[in-house]
């Protein structure tokens, strides 16, 4: 039998606003690109960003265990994926605020 993650942060409101600010001062410092492809956003962030990319990823997981965190490093630069399930595609605009540090 297939088991069912809902489609929710696990985040009290307190927290969720802690993490838009950190997430905003990550974006603010090192992100370079973002590309909206379907279900999936493709954030581009300065390689000097690791640390603090993996940290959000691992925060990110732990709170949205709905979404698909794919990250990638190189010299020249970290490339998060983040990618929603299907049954939650609504949500895609406002996560893409979110990861870019454009909603508060």
């Amino acid at each position: 039998m297939a088991t069912h993650t809902p489609v929710a942060c696990t985040l009290s409101t307190a927290d969720y606003r802690t993490r838009l600010a950190e997430i905003a001062a990550l974006s603010r410092d090192a992100l370079r690109r973002v590309e909206r492809r379907g279900l999936t956003i493709d954030l581009r962030y300065a390689p000097e960003a690791a640390i603090r990319v993996r940290w959000l990823v691992e925060q990110e997981r732990a709170c949205c265990a709905f979404l698909l965190f794919e990250l990638h490093e190189s010299a020249d630069e970290v490339q998060l994926l983040v990618t929603i399930p299907a049954t939650a595609a609504e949500v895609v605009p406002e996560l893409l605020a979110e990861l870019t540090g454009k909603r508060q």
